[in-house]
């Protein structure tokens, strides 16, 4: 049977691509770590990435909005914020036997066989698998479009995912990255906003990318509306209480918060932790260390990244010192 050997729960940012140095040292420290973590991945000898993460209203719209889809076949980036066009390979068997053993567990994925993402999957791909020689299994979570799925039922669509690898009749090795968060604040309008700027952007998220007459035009002004941005606000504090949490494996306390919460204190942005949670689902027994925290207002991120293995040397203790490495 297949064996589940490693994780990684990174953020990502669109401004590490289009304002890398406007971070300075903090953000130089996130690329290191980052590279260190492919490096690791690559030393765990995992052949296949279970990849976790979420669209920006590219592929999915209010008009179809699943909670949970899983791509079976193939699998392309949509080329946004300077990230190549990546043709990802995907581990097709692998991908269908999570789709069925969902099935026989009451967890029904939306699939597709031609699955395009954006940068929540492709900066991952960037940093990690940028050789593309490592296939993904990839799955997209609705943390953009509420209702969203709520964190316990994520969690258990990890323990669904974990159940899958162990059960496939493969010797491969199966690591699982998940990419989103901490705390930051998206400038996308509210689906109930009456703002008459927002008008236009509320009908295209309404209605699909049919809606769109001018792509490159809409492009550039969603481009616009996050380059505009030099700095974002970040709640530090709370980014930390996740991450201790994290740490604690008080899986049980991250099970319970809800989307209100998360947006009061994290934003609309960092509802893509409901991503880590469903890594931590499938890692729950797994030791885990933060490689790497800083708030990160440049790139108006709270930037963590958390390493998890089946055992991870002597682990550091949660401190304002060794969190800021």
């Amino acid at each position: 049977m297949a064996k589940l050997i490693a994780g990684i729960a990174m953020s990502h940012s669109p401004m590490i691509m289009t304002s890398e140095e406007a971070a300075g040292d903090k953000g130089q420290r996130f690329l290191q770590k980052a590279a260190e973590m492919k490096k690791w991945l690559k030393e765990s000898g995992a052949e296949i990435i279970v990849l976790i993460s979420d669209d920006h209203f590219n592929s999915y719209f209010y008009d179809q909005m699943p909670s949970f889809t899983i791509g079976i076949d193939r699998c392309e980036g949509w080329g946004d914020w300077h990230i190549p066009e990546y043709d990802i390979p995907v581990e097709k068997d692998l991908a269908k036997h999570i789709l069925n053993i969902g099935l026989e567990n009451n967890v029904d994925f939306a699939f597709t066989m031609r699955m395009k993402v954006d940068h929540g999957h492709t900066q991952a791909v960037y940093f990690l698998n940028e050789e593309l020689d490592i296939p993904v299994v990839p799955i997209a979570v609705n943390t953009t479009a509420p209702p969203l799925p709520t964190m316990d039922r994520c969690f258990q669509v990890g323990e669904l995912v974990r159940k899958a690898i162990e059960t496939w009749e493969s010797d491969k090795k199966v690591a699982i990255v998940a990419s989103g968060g901490l705390s930051h604040w998206v400038p996308i309008p509210k689906i109930d906003s009456q703002k008459e700027e927002d008008q236009g952007l509320i009908q295209i998220l309404k209605n699909g990318r049919q809606e769109i007459e001018q792509l490159d035009e809409y492009l550039e002004t969603r481009k616009t509306r996050v380059t505009s941005l030099k700095t974002g606000p970040v709640n530090e504090e709370w980014d930390r209480q996740f991450l201790k949490l994290i740490t604690e494996k008080d899986y049980k306390s991250l099970r319970s918060w809800t989307s209100d919460f998360i947006e009061e204190n994290g934003g609309n942005g960092g509802q893509e932790i409901h991503n880590w949670l469903v890594l931590m689902g499938a890692l729950q027994n797994f030791e885990n260390q933060v490689a790497f925290y800083e708030p990160i207002p440049e790139w108006v991120t709270g930037m963590a990244i958390v390493q998890f293995a089946s055992s991870i040397g002597q682990k550091k203790p949660l401190t304002e010192e060794t969190i800021s490495i």
